[in-house]
């Protein structure tokens, strides 16, 4: 069985400088985001990024200057993809990953993760006219998916259960799973729901598109970091329990999934779910599995 490169490497404890201190001598905080990920992350062509999970993290970016006493401290953005976003948490590279990635028990084996800023489930992208509406109807079909998604297991778990015996692809990046949706190559894209209804936007025919499938999961998207850095961590938990309690980061949700935003100026119209409504009454970085 192949395994991940993120896995093979070495361990956090290895870095004898921890990120705090690491800022403190740089005089920067790098943090990395997905550059195509609307609402949470994109790039703005300009090397700057803009997004749900990038408002946090600038928030974050002045909690740490305050803790550390630099007013001058830079942030610096690292543009990554679902493959590289480990490999540059691991290495030190950037400190802090700002974007989509799930928290789940393997990867909390080798990374921290803040307090939930979303939770997303696994459905799929098809063609209106395809006449697919629920996972059955996917019988003998082909799904594809993105390498290094976290939701192949769920999915490959509704193969088994329904006897699907779905056709299987795999490609790198989801502009080309949803590529090979809207041309006919494959019958159905696999992936988080809130990531397919950002891609369905960007086509040139939204309305050709639909999502559907029961849901397959409930997945909590948080910030990620190297593991066993409390000082750290405990300045971006501290800073996410405060956005909280203030509702800042309501008003940050409002601006990104209900009012027309980012370079495209779109407007997803996805009003803030119950669970991570109901989470954040009592913000805990405790997810269940």
């Amino acid at each position: 069985m192949a395994v991940p490169a993120w896995m093979c490497l070495a361990p956090v404890s290895a870095h004898a400088e921890n990120t705090l201190d690491k800022i403190r001598r740089t005089n920067t905080l790098v943090i990395a985001f997905p550059d195509h990920h609307f609402p949470f992350a994109e790039s703005t062509g300009d090397g700057g990024a803009a997004g749900y999970s990038i408002d946090i993290c600038r928030k974050v970016a002045d909690a740490v200057r305050s803790e550390l006493k630099l007013p001058q401290m830079q942030v610096r953005l690292m543009p990554i993809d679902i493959n590289s976003r480990f490999e540059v948490i691991s290495s030190g590279q950037a400190d802090i990953e700002c974007g989509t990635t799930t928290n789940n028990a393997s990867r909390r084996s080798r990374f921290s993760f803040t307090i939930p800023h979303f939770y997303t489930t696994t459905r799929m992208m098809v063609r209106k006219e395809s006449g697919i509406r629920t996972w059955l109807d996917m019988r003998g079909k082909r799904v594809v998916t993105v390498r290094g998604s976290s939701i192949l297991p769920y999915v490959k778990a509704r193969d088994a259960a329904g006897v699907l015996s779905l056709r299987w692809s795999e490609v790198a990046s989801d502009l080309d799973a949803v590529a090979m949706v809207a041309d006919g190559r494959v019958d159905a894209y696999a992936e988080d729901d809130v990531l397919l209804y950002s891609y369905r936007s960007a086509t040139a025919n939204p309305d050709a598109l639909e999502i559907v499938g029961e849901a397959l999961s409930v997945d909590p998207y948080a910030m990620m970091m190297r593991k066993d850095d409390a000082a750290f961590k405990g300045v971006v938990d501290r800073e996410m329990v405060r956005m909280i309690s203030d509702g800042e980061i309501y008003g940050m949700y409002d601006r990104w999934f209900m009012r027309p935003a980012g370079t495209r100026k779109r407007a997803l119209g996805l009003a803030m779910g119950y669970v991570l409504r109901d989470s954040l009454r009592f913000p805990s970085d405790k997810v269940a599995e």
